[in-house]
């Protein structure tokens, strides 16, 4: 069952959706990218197929997106400093730590920006087709996290050297090509994502 739900964050109200696992192992944060809503998440059923293997997933609107009132607080720059706050305060509202956080695109960017900023609040971390690896490449390397970074094939929108990048530059990190996929791997190939997805989180349980 997913469950609509508004919370208050810094102020304004943030729509996000949710799902509750019966046999909890953990807790998984979904993000989106700029030109998507949490709503692209419910097509693949990928609060169903999560909560089956044991997790609960939570995913935001961003600010200023989908069904989330605008707040100036959090502002989606290059640099992603900002975003990465309301990450931060989301999950301090609805009591989260130590959870994956998973990002595609600019919510990838997001991703690394809250590794960088807030290294405790995550125990591990998905990003697709991730932007923001050239602007943060002298941080990215305090990234401590187990990370999966998965990459489609023929991505026309970020190029794949970045990936090859991020993966040099994160140590514990691993990088897939997703066959056939463009820029939003989940969407294009989604048996693909949630294969390798249920390998990483059961790796982090052993």
């Amino acid at each position: 069952m997913i469950n609509e739900s508004y919370v208050d964050v810094g102020g304004h109200n943030v729509f996000y959706r949710s799902s509750v696992s019966l046999n909890r192992k953990g807790s998984l944060m979904l993000l989106h990218g700029r030109n998507f809503t949490s709503k692209d998440w419910v097509g693949i059923k990928a609060f169903e197929i999560f909560s089956a293997i044991g997790y609960d997933v939570y995913a935001p609107d961003y600010p200023g997106f989908g069904n989330s009132q605008n707040s100036p607080e959090y502002k989606f720059s290059r640099d992603f400093k900002n975003s990465s706050r309301f990450v931060l305060d989301f999950s301090r509202k609805l009591g989260l730590v130590g959870f994956t956080l998973v990002g595609p695109s600019m919510g990838g960017g997001i991703t690394l920006r809250t590794l960088v900023d807030y290294p405790d609040i995550v125990s591990s971390a998905v990003v697709i087709g991730t932007s923001g690896v050239d602007p943060m490449k002298d941080e990215l390397p305090r990234v401590g996290v187990p990370m999966l970074i998965l990459w489609g094939e023929f991505d026309d929108v970020i190029k794949k050297d970045d990936g090859i990048l991020l993966k040099n530059l994160v140590k514990n990190s691993e990088l897939k090509i997703v066959p056939g996929a463009k820029h939003a791997v989940y969407l294009d190939n989604p048996s693909f994502f949630f294969d390798e997805m249920k390998k990483f989180l059961e790796r982090q349980k052993n």
